[in-house]
């Protein structure tokens, strides 16, 4: 079997052309011991920037000392010729299953090449890459590996596991100073488990890491990866970072249709994982990620009975998706008319009560973009007012939300369907709560800024005079719909 060695080669505007680069490159070559085979790519842009590829193939059985002279025969060229706007400088080497870098830094390549030996037999790893370029970039010419990683990434042999491996890899790392800022990943050899350090280029477990209150340490990464099983995991996927977990059973189909059957088989397992993931969580309330199934999301962030048992309140045949967490229940409809059912199945069961927010909507196919969410006490004067809404068809882009004695309206930013006569759908739907029930109107994306603030069983009270025009225009709509 042969070995790769991969140079991606860039010169700046004005410079020799793609062609040129590459018959430097291959003169550069000619004679180097090893070397079986030499393939080449390259492209030109309009602007004068030229790009070149080219695959050295040489002897899986090269020496220690003759690949160190590859390295070295590289090395110059790539500290005069490779690179781009953001300064890498990268030749990656290949021999066998372990890949490494050939850098314009001598210290820099001797610490990747040292690294390169020693795990060369290690037994823990099938597969070793060292790079310092982006996720994904630089890849050997006709792969399409998903194994790509920033730093050192590894995958397990047979008689290892991705975890193992994971820290195998992280102590070789500690012993060398050169390297000592590189992350370690490691994949499954199937690509389903994946744990790294660092989330330098890589999708994020949480849909905003901003906002995460966790920051798990290597032992913690080990243990949640470990504990997730492989019969639940089945086909789908799992990924631990520092800022979280995340297990998707969501695993893709060439339709992009779930049946019911595989819906169903699915959930059990998703119950089962974050169940075994929450009683590992130190810290009740604190998040440590989400596992997902294809009609169903779990954030993992303390004991999730009460939530699964509202949702299992509602109608199964009515509910296309739902997503929970210790405190929380969001479900979504299959129409806007099971809605109002929904809302009072939930209010009506003992377990909402330690709820923060319930929040309903109906899934995209009605196209009218209504979404509504209310505390616990408050769900049934949100269902009356729900019910209203979802009975005026011209109302449109609505956010409702329901508190004791308040009801915020937020209508869409960007939407161009509130209309006079929408509006004042919207304001007669809110006007069926009870007497008392302070109402606020404001627009999506404008902050804490109302347009609006009246009481329901009282004349309209707002002031629309010190609002811009767009605003001052709502504001009327609704001082006139509300009348005296």
């Amino acid at each position: 079997m042969a070995t790769v060695v991969v140079a991606v080669l860039a010169l700046a505007a004005g410079c020799a052309s793609s062609s040129d680069l590459l018959q430097r490159f291959e003169s550069l070559m000619d004679g180097v011991g090893g070397v079986v085979e030499i393939e080449t790519a390259g492209t030109d842009s309009p602007l004068g920037v030229a790009e070149a590829q080219a695959t050295v193939v040489v002897e899986d059985d090269l020496s220690d000392d003759d690949l160190e002279a590859v390295a070295e025969r590289i090395r110059p060229f790539v500290a005069r010729n490779v690179g781009d706007s953001s300064g890498w400088r990268f030749v990656d080497v290949r021999r066998g299953t372990v890949s490494f870098e050939v850098l314009a830094d001598e210290g820099d390549t001797a610490a990747q090449l040292d690294l390169a030996r020693r795990v060369a037999d290690d037994p823990v790893f099938a597969e070793v890459s060292l790079t310092t370029h982006a996720f994904g970039e630089g890849r050997a010419i006709g792969t399409d590996s998903p194994r790509q990683g920033f730093g050192i990434t590894v995958v397990p042999s047979d008689s290892s596991d991705v975890v193992s491996a994971w820290q195998r890899a992280r102590s070789l790392r500690d012993a060398a100073a050169q390297l000592a800022d590189v992350d370690v990943t490691a994949w499954s050899p199937d690509s389903r488990r994946f744990v790294t350090e660092n989330v330098s280029g890589f999708p994020s477990v949480l849909d905003d890491p901003a906002t995460s209150d966790v920051v798990l340490d290597a032992a913690d990464q080990a243990r949640l990866l470990d504990a997730v099983g492989a019969a639940d995991l089945g086909a789908g996927r799992v990924e631990v970072l520092p800022e979280g977990i995340r297990v998707d059973l969501d695993t893709p189909t060439v339709t992009g249709y779930h049946s019911p059957d595989e819906v169903a088989e699915a959930s059990p397992r998703a119950a089962r994982i974050a169940g075994v993931l929450v009683a590992m969580s130190e810290v009740p309330g604190t998040s440590i990620g989400f596992v997902d199934s294809p009609d169903e999301r779990r954030e993992l962030n303390g004991d999730l009975s009460a939530a699964e048992s509202l949702v299992d309140v509602v109608a199964p045949d009515t509910v296309s998706y739902s997503a929970i967490s210790a405190r929380s229940v969001e479900v979504r409809t299959s129409g806007l008319e099971g809605a109002v059912p929904a809302m009072q199945a939930i209010g009506g069961s003992g377990a909402v009560s330690g709820m923060d927010e319930i929040r309903v909507s109906s899934d995209a196919a009605d196209g009218r973009g209504l979404w509504f969410s209310g505390r616990p006490e408050a769900l049934a004067v949100l269902a009356t007012v729900t019910g209203a809404i979802v009975t005026a068809p011209r109302i449109e882009g609505v956010a409702v939300t329901a508190t004791e004695g308040r009801i915020s309206i937020e209508l869409d930013d960007d939407d161009d369907a509130a209309t006079d006569a929408a509006l004042a759908d919207v304001v007669g739907a809110v006007r069926t709560a009870p007497a008392g029930t302070v109402v606020t109107f404001r627009r999506d994306g404008r902050g804490a800024a109302d347009l609006a603030t009246e009481t329901v069983g009282q004349g309209e009270t707002s002031d629309c005079s010190t609002l811009d025009t767009d605003d001052r225009r709502l504001c009327e709509i609704v001082a006139s719909a509300w009348g005296g």
